[in-house]
């Protein structure tokens, strides 16, 4: 897999490289000192999305999948490595729990959401929630 910079990047209907659809990883250095790593496959962003703070510890890792954006668990750190934030979407990119943890990893707010966009029964027309991932 290739790795670009994202600002050699162009975003319009899909992200595209010297005028070809992009596949590969692409690193965007931000003024702050942090660095977001995000992946595309065949011009669309599916897979890993990573952030680290200034200091190279990964500070924020989720999972994006084309064409429902995050799936699955996402989890936010500090700079020690404590577990900050947890948020979990489901495989249509419904964000289903957020929770909050405190200095000792216990969960100190929990949301829930219900889901937003349904899978439809291609049979039977039914709807129903996504299964997580």
């Amino acid at each position: 897999m290739q790795a670009a910079r994202l600002n050699d990047l162009d975003f319009d209907d899909q992200v595209n490289h010297e005028g070809s659809p992009y596949t590969g990883e692409a690193i965007l250095l931000k003024d702050s000192g942090t660095a977001q790593l995000q992946t595309f496959i065949e011009g669309k962003e599916d897979g890993p999305f990573l952030i680290w703070a200034p200091s190279g510890k990964l500070i924020l890792q989720g999972l994006r999948q084309n064409p429902h954006g995050p799936v699955g668990p996402w989890h936010e750190w500090d700079e020690e490595g404590r577990l900050l934030r947890e948020t979990v979407y489901d495989a249509l990119g419904n964000r289903i729990i957020v929770r909050e943890l405190d200095e000792h990893c216990d969960i100190v707010k929990q949301e829930k959401f219900a889901p937003t966009k349904l899978l439809t029964d291609p049979e039977t027309g039914e709807e129903r929630p996504a299964p997580w991932l």
